[in-house]
């Protein structure tokens, strides 16, 4: 009589927690679907497909009750790995970009004086220098997209051969170099703003 009322009194004390007790199901890659009551013995690869639902409503109406999505959890010990992890990442491209960003610029300066020196050897010699008038009237030209070599007032005419193809030549290259280098420092100064 004493074990009956001892195996009685721990059913009841139980029956809270049974009853509390989610089921769970998930599809395996065969396709077999499995039932467990202990979402511990859900396997990983199956964590995402797993899914609660009530044993009670599913055997009434099975296609009735829409089951939960059981997300895996991570532990936390995991997820400041994780965290640490990540904020070292971003923290050592910062450090990259910011390490480039400053090579262009120290680059930049250096580039654009020499584009200026490029400039001024090229105008040196086309051997002309235009009146206000020729080069506000060529500017017009240029915006308009109609200017071209015989138009251009600081090229000579007089002259055969010139000898400023060489010079406006490195002149240009000189010219997207620069333009490159502003265009990739912009795109930095964005990427380094997004990371704050």
């Amino acid at each position: 009589m004493r074990r009956t009322t001892m195996l009685a009194t721990a059913f009841l004390l139980a029956a809270p927690a049974l009853g509390n007790a989610g089921t769970y199901q998930w599809r395996d890659d065969a396709g077999t679907v499995h039932f467990t009551d202990d979402s511990e013995r859900i396997p990983d690869k199956y964590l995402k497909r797993a899914q609660e639902v009530d044993p009670a409503s599913a055997a009434k109406q099975p296609a009735a009750t829409e089951p939960r999505r059981i997300e895996p959890t991570v532990p936390p010990a995991a997820q400041q790995a994780e965290d640490a992890a990540a904020a070292d990442t971003k923290s050592k491209r910062r450090a990259r970009l910011t390490a480039e960003l400053t090579q262009i610029r120290s680059g930049l300066e250096g580039k654009k004086k020499e584009l200026q020196k490029l400039h001024h050897k090229w105008m040196v010699l086309k051997g002309r220098a235009p009146s206000l008038e020729e080069a506000k009237e060529y500017q017009k030209l240029l915006a308009e997209g109609k200017a071209n070599d015989a138009r251009n007032p600081y090229v000579s005419k007089d002259r055969v051969f010139s000898t400023a193809g060489a010079a406006r030549a490195a002149y240009y290259k000189k010219l997207v170099e620069v333009r490159e280098d502003n265009a990739r420092a912009q795109q930095l100064e964005r990427e380094l703003e997004g990371l704050k």
